[in-house]
């Protein structure tokens, strides 16, 4: 039963957000339209839990979602000309919102079930971080650093990373207190308190460096590596 309902409120989560981003885009809104998508699509990580098997997320989520990416960046098919292929191609990283669906496969292969925290840290530095990061770079961005990118968007990826590791740890931690999920992996060997500036820091150094299209691949995979090995 958690399986069915863990999909139907991805899926709605999802299809919200993508909802959401076409009413702004149809109202001429000034808002960044692909990152309300990028962070929306985000808070699926505070659902994924429900999932009793790997393989379940992979053939009914990550992998379908994948493919629909695939093809909307690409040309010539209902995909591409869709909304949804306006809005991979022309208003990002062509290759972006593919990568966003490519790492959470991995994740799913990779950390289900041992590290599902530690994952949903590194999707949470993915979307909320560098999502954070890049409105406040925009926005308020006056001082340059490298690769184009500026410090005070650095600075929006280390805090929203930061914040949003302690919300998810304190989230696994109260699901698992109330016995709806193993508690293997919390809160983890290390302490909140490393746990938070270390998955910021990480994010943060790997947004400066990364270039822009690859990011949503190497800012998950990364933070989650940093956070399987201080024990989520």
């Amino acid at each position: 039963m958690l399986n069915i309902l863990g999909l139907v409120l991805v899926y709605a989560i999802i299809g919200t957000f993508l909802g959401v981003a076409l009413i702004l885009e149809r109202r001429g809104s000034t808002a960044d339209v692909r990152k309300v998508v990028h962070i929306g699509v985000g808070t699926f990580a505070f659902v994924w839990w429900m999932f009793s098997e790997g393989w379940i997320m992979l053939v009914f989520f990550t992998i379908p979602f994948a493919i629909v990416l695939l093809f909307a960046m690409m040309k010539d098919n209902a995909v591409s000309r869709s909304k949804l292929g306006d809005l991979s191609k022309n208003k990002g990283h062509k290759q972006g919102l593919f990568l966003y669906a490519i790492s959470i496969t991995i994740l799913v292969l990779l950390c289900f079930p041992d590290h599902w925290v530690a994952a949903s840290v590194g999707i949470m530095a993915m979307t909320w971080g560098d999502g954070i990061g890049s409105v406040v770079g925009r926005k308020f961005g006056r001082h340059k650093t490298i690769n184009g990118k500026s410090l005070e968007g650095s600075i929006g990826v280390f805090a929203a990373t930061a914040v949003m590791t302690v919300v998810m740890v304190l989230f696994y931690w109260a699901i698992a207190s109330a016995g709806l999920y193993p508690a293997g992996d919390v809160p983890g060997a290390s302490p909140l308190w490393v746990l938070a500036p270390v998955a910021g820091l990480v994010a943060t150094v790997v947004e400066a460096v990364c270039p822009g299209e690859f990011d949503n691949l190497a800012i998950p995979l990364t933070v989650t590596g940093a956070m399987v090995l201080l024990g989520l």
